[in-house]
């Protein structure tokens, strides 16, 4: 007989679909100064954040721009006083991982007010308590969890993610996939998010190619929003390996988003911890991804274009066994990691 305990997160509502941005006037509610978080390519080179800032009305208090990749910690704090200067009772964040992550983080300095996330990647900050931000100085980004500052409100709208690269709409892709691997292989028996963990894996496997082939089809957009959703249901529930561990360490320090660091890292750190994975948990793994994972996921990173080796991001050999060493009691694993992913 199965026991255990699901921990919910404050994920209150999600409003799924082609044209649900318009849900963003009613969830206003109550509120009366709006302040939205983005990044400066949406703000630059789209016209989709006055778009939104035309649905807040009367309740817009104002627009950061300029939160950007790996959540910069002056950006956070510049953020963080501009929407209190604001008296902003509502934050929206409208971006991928790093707008959402710096929304949570401005989040728990002013207290908590009310968050609708608007997302544009496959990242998945959204669902997740963990909160990362880089210390610009040392190039490194830490990290921290915190439940309340998880969106009560999430937007999937696959129109607005039209406008996103397309190496940056895929590559997050890749990170949803590492969310549903590592979640499904290194938590423990769960009845629902294993099922979620392997049908979102599924999904992504099937989806992101056709994305690449249909860029402008919203309907695979959805597909690909819902599974990346699928991939991560219960962060609380789903411990992360040392694929997202090493992404996490390298990212901020080489400035690889986090999505490319998925592509180089995940294969190799499955290829290293095959021994330990119980026989189970491989077989239903491997039938989700439709194959041996190692070879299906460098085969799928392959075929969207992707870097696959750590050589075509701008980490210096030399550094891979200084940052292996980091990893304590890991860092033979970690090294090993490294050194296939090269």
């Amino acid at each position: 007989m199965r026991i255990g305990t699901h921990s919910f997160l404050p994920t209150r509502r999600v409003h799924f679909g082609a044209g649900s941005v318009k849900h963003l006037e009613n969830e206003t509610g109550s509120y009366s100064r709006a302040f939205i978080i983005t990044g400066r390519t949406l703000s630059e080179r789209t016209d989709l954040v006055r778009r939104v800032e035309g649905l807040l009305g009367e309740k817009h208090a104002g627009t950061f721009a300029g939160m950007g990749q790996h959540t910069p910690g002056s950006a956070v704090e510049n953020a963080a006083e501009q929407a209190g200067d604001a008296g902003a009772d509502l934050l929206v964040s409208f971006g991928g991982g790093s707008v959402i992550d710096g929304t949570k983080a401005v989040a728990v300095k002013l207290g908590y007010p009310a968050q609708v996330a608007i997302t544009t990647t496959l990242s998945a900050a959204e669902w997740a308590h963990l909160i990362g931000v880089t210390d610009e100085a040392a190039g490194h980004k830490s990290g921290f969890a915190d439940p309340r500052a998880v969106p009560p409100v999430v937007i999937l709208d696959p129109d607005l993610t039209l406008a996103t690269p397309e190496r940056l709409w895929l590559s997050t892709g890749i990170r949803a996939l590492d969310h549903a691997v590592e979640g499904f292989l290194y938590g423990r028996e769960h009845p629902i998010t294993d099922v979620t963990g392997l049908e979102g894996a599924k999904r992504l496997m099937n989806y992101l190619p056709r994305s690449k082939r249909e860029p402008d089809n919203t309907g695979i957009r959805l597909e690909l929003q819902l599974a990346a959703w699928l991939a991560y249901f219960a962060p609380l529930n789903t411990p992360m390996g040392l694929s997202h561990a090493l992404g996490r360490r390298i990212g901020a320090s080489y400035d690889i988003p986090h999505g490319i660091t998925s592509c180089v890292t995940l294969a190799p750190s499955l290829e290293v911890a095959r021994e330990h994975i119980p026989e189970e948990k491989w077989e239903k793994l491997s039938e989700a991804l439709g194959g041996e994972p190692p070879e299906r996921i460098a085969a799928l990173v392959k075929e969207l274009d992707l870097p696959g080796r750590l050589r075509e991001t701008g980490m210096p050999e030399e550094d891979l066994e200084p940052v292996a060493t980091e990893f304590g009691e890991r860092a033979d694993e970690a090294l090993k990691i490294l050194r296939r992913a090269w």
